[in-house]
């Protein structure tokens, strides 16, 4: 059996919830576009206020997510996400400002010791990223894109949880759907611009080889989440694992910028992964 399982909900959606995050203290569901009343582009659990969606569909949608965990009390923080290596510790002084949905609380990570909070990932291809320490009772949320990856929003996420407590070796971490290699291709200034950046990252490259194209040599597969996992072992935290669906490859079920793009379309929605404290 996986270690991670697809759960239908009363209200018509559909959601993965890992093992590593079954902890009797902690809510947590990779949410996937099952369900929800947007249409066109939006069709399904669009959970995005920024993404060109009629605001009343979003907001159902975002009710509903929710009423999926019955945790209709509780307050679901998202944010304005920006691609970038900035973490916010959400409290007493900044939660109600945060779940208000004029928030412009731009950043990539969010993290919290508070119970009747929802922390909530948008994303359609990155990374979806939760965390949780259990003996703390300090959770976090990310969204990795290769951008905000290969800036530290990963490890700042980690460091802003161990701020409020949290120690990284007792930081359990799942990768949620994401999209994967084989979807993934890239050129070489991609290849040269990660490199740049953190040497590393070399590991994560594959070459293209399905293709006798003449440009074939200058085009490579990324593999984003394993970089997630190489960030994750540089901030200390070796408890991860990954639930490996390729959002790209899975439009019935996911959300994906780069189907989207491919198709010509410049709106699509997203996907929302969440994490609270019960």
């Amino acid at each position: 059996m996986l270690p991670y399982q697809l759960y239908r909900s009363h209200t018509g959606t559909a959601f993965y919830q890992h093992e590593l995050l079954s902890e009797n203290m902690l809510i947590h569901g990779f949410f996937t576009r099952k369900g929800g009343r947007s249409i066109g582009d939006f069709y399904g659990l669009n959970c995005s206020l920024n993404s060109g969606d009629l605001f009343e569909d979003v907001n159902y949608n975002r009710q509903t997510v929710k009423k999926s965990m019955n945790q209709k009390r509780c307050q679901l923080i998202t944010l304005s996400q920006i691609h970038g290596s900035k973490a916010i510790i959400i409290d007493n002084d900044n939660c109600n400002s945060a779940t208000q949905s004029s928030s412009d609380f731009k950043a990539d990570g969010l993290v919290t010791r508070n119970k009747n909070i929802l922390l909530g990932i948008l994303s359609a291809d990155c990374a979806p990223i939760l965390m949780a320490d259990n003996v703390a009772g300090v959770i976090g949320a990310c969204h990795a894109g290769w951008r905000g990856a290969i800036a530290g929003i990963i490890e700042n996420t980690v460091l802003e949880m161990c701020k409020i407590g949290a120690t990284a070796n007792n930081i359990r971490c799942v990768i949620g759907p994401a999209i994967a290699q084989q979807s993934y291709e890239v050129d070489f200034e991609f290849k040269r611009n990660m490199l740049d950046k953190n040497p590393l990252a070399i590991e994560c490259f594959y070459p293209n080889n399905s293709t006798q194209k003449d440009n074939s040599i200058n085009k490579f597969f990324f593999d984003l989440q394993k970089y997630c996992k190489i960030a994750l072992k540089r901030a200390c935290v070796n408890q991860f694992a990954s639930i490996n669906i390729d959002t790209y490859q899975n439009r019935k079920m996911f959300f994906s910028y780069r189907l989207s793009s491919h198709e010509g379309k410049s709106k699509y929605g997203r996907q929302i992964s969440i994490i609270g404290i019960k």
